[in-house]
C-alpha cells in the first residue's frame, strides 16, 4: 500500500512573483524548471535547478520566481510543488487563504 502524502502545485511566470506565507517546515521543489526564492529574515537567497528542494527555515514570507536560463524562452512558466512537513499531514489546511488561485491539490 502506497501513502500518499498531499501537495500543491502551481505556475509562476517569469514576469511574476508569488509570496506565501506560514509555510515553515514545507518542503519546496523546483518542477521541470529552475527557480529563485527568498525567505524573509534568512539573509540568502536560494537557486533551485529541476528536482532541487528546499526545506523552508523561516516563519516569515517566501518569496519564489522563475529563473529562467539564459538560452531559454523568457516566458515559459516555471511548476512549484510544495509539501507539508510529515508530521503535519493530518491538519485540515485552509487552503484558499494559503495559496495562489491557480493552485492544484494533491500531487504524487
Amino acid at each position: 500500500m502506497a501513502i500518499l502524502l498531499p501537495c500543491i502545485e502551481f505556475e509562476t511566470s517569469a514576469s511574476e512573483a508569488v509570496s506565501l506565507q506560514r509555510i515553515a517546515g514545507w518542503t519546496l521543489t523546483a518542477v521541470g524548471a529552475r527557480l529563485w526564492l527568498t525567505e524573509e529574515n534568512v539573509g540568502r537567497d536560494i537557486w533551485l535547478r529541476p528536482g532541487d528542494r528546499h526545506v523552508v527555515v523561516g516563519a516569515g514570507k517566501v518569496v519564489v520566481e522563475s529563473w529562467p536560463a539564459t538560452n531559454a524562452a523568457a516566458d515559459l512558466p516555471a511548476r512549484v510543488r510544495l509539501a507539508p512537513p510529515t508530521a503535519r499531514c493530518r491538519r485540515r489546511w485552509n487552503l484558499p487563504s494559503l495559496w495562489p488561485r491557480q493552485a492544484v491539490i494533491g500531487c504524487n
